[in-house]
């Protein structure tokens, strides 16, 4: 168990999970909304945060920072969104409660791992 949650928790690894529920999340709200202006923030933004990893998993200390910040953001709104959905849905209110974890401490990772090249 310890060495599959240091897999999970390593910069790359946190980097790619975080992008990864990000797309999920885009792909998720397009097809929800269904306009061209939802898509289009949400790919813009897939890209931006694409950019910041990539300079956080080279090691600048700016986007680390960035990225921390960034994820500790998406965890608060999956935690409220969770929180929000509690009584009428509680398994999704699961998952939320599972993502925000997983940024949260993939964050705290990310952060802790600045001083390494």
């Amino acid at each position: 168990m310890t060495a599959l949650l240091r897999f999970l928790f390593t910069r790359g690894h946190a980097l790619a999970g975080f992008l990864l529920l990000k797309a999920v999340a885009v792909v998720v709200n397009g097809l929800a909304q269904g306009t061209a202006e939802v898509w289009g923030l949400g790919i813009l933004t897939l890209v931006v945060y694409g950019i910041i990893a990539r300079f956080a998993q080279a090691g600048r200390v700016i986007s680390i920072w960035a990225i921390t910040v960034l994820m500790l953001y998406e965890a608060a709104g999956g935690l409220l969104l969770a929180w929000s959905s509690l009584t009428q849905a509680p398994g999704v209110a699961a998952i939320g409660f599972a993502v925000a974890a997983y940024l949260v401490v993939g964050a705290l990772a990310v952060l802790s791992s600045r001083r390494e090249a």
